[in-house]
């Protein structure tokens, strides 16, 4: 499709609510994880453009540089989308992008793997395939109850007491996972206005008076039907082993059975092979397949 008069603007407060649509009209083909919620504001650590024609908008491109981005030298697009799917059109929204990645050394975006006519022009732009991850689901049905061993409770997360300790045990637990961002209470707490959360949804297992794994419940939509989504499965690295990530996978769609979810679905790293062998012993099949693509910047 041939383009014309197209432009990239800075978002601006007034485009908010239009960049907020675009992000929820166009994200399931890339990453709908960090959708912009309620407290997004314009700042310089979640720099956006928007490629205009028309003055309608036909792309956009977000990066996220949280502190936890910066220390790490990696900063995630929120969104990198065009409508036109074309090189041009992402190549002006690159490179105002570009221009927020000073200190970093790579920046990068996932692409559902049906999407590789997308996937190659990122190609083009110098991006390149370095890891993916599967999405997987399993309906609920023919469930087996989590049998932790003695000494083992699970309590759900207590807000303004947990933080430091589920930050504590998701950073130790995903310390050498490709792509692990740390985790910090400031984190938590946005998470608790994402639309996705359910109240009672983040749970802690103790053994005795420590905590030592973390798990969360979360609502996403699907084709009209609400689904439970599994996350944050993290155990302790000393805790690891006992099967202890197994019956808190159990606990998960056992809760999904008893709050009238008829499906669970979670995500899997893809070099996570021993996690992904669990998964499909208890009946996930694969949903769909991401790819994460970087692009080196500041190289020289």
């Amino acid at each position: 499709m041939k383009v014309k008069n197209l432009r990239v603007d800075k978002l601006t407060e007034k485009n908010i609510p239009a960049f907020k649509a675009y992000f929820k009209k166009y994200s399931h083909e890339q990453d709908e994880s960090n959708p912009p919620l309620d407290d997004f504001t314009i700042n310089e650590d979640d720099p956006v453009y928007l490629l205009i024609e028309d003055g309608k908008i036909s792309g956009a491109a977000a990066l996220m540089l949280h502190p936890e981005y910066r220390e790490s030298r990696l900063a995630r697009f929120r969104i990198f989308h065009t409508i036109y799917g074309d090189y041009i059109s992402y190549n002006k929204l690159l490179n105002s992008i570009l221009l927020h990645t000073s200190g970093l050394t790579s920046i990068y975006a996932f692409i559902e793997d049906n999407y590789s006519n997308i996937a190659n022009i990122w190609v083009d732009l110098g991006f390149e395939a370095r890891r993916f991850a599967w999405i997987l689901r399993r309906p609920v049905g023919n469930n087996t109850k989590p049998e932790f061993p003695p000494g083992f409770e699970m309590r759900t997360f207590r807000e303004g007491i947990d933080e430091e300790h589920w930050c504590r045990i998701t950073n130790d637990a995903f310390e050498h996972s490709l792509g692990h961002v740390r985790m910090t209470p400031e984190k938590l707490t946005h998470w608790k206005i994402d639309p996705t959360y359910i109240e009672d949804g983040m749970k802690m297992l103790w053994h005795d008076d420590k905590p030592v794994a973390t798990l969360a419940l979360i609502r996403e939509e699907q084709n009209g039907e609400e689904v439970l989504y599994i996350d944050a499965i993290g155990v302790l690295t000393e805790y690891q082993g006992r099967g202890l990530g197994r019956n808190l996978l159990k606990f998960g769609i056992q809760y999904a059975a008893e709050n009238n979810f008829s499906k669970v679905m979670l995500s899997v790293n893809g070099e996570n092979e021993k996690a992904a062998a669990i998964y499909f012993k208890e009946g996930f099949e694969n949903e769909a397949l991401y790819k994460c693509y970087y692009l080196d910047v500041n190289t020289k």
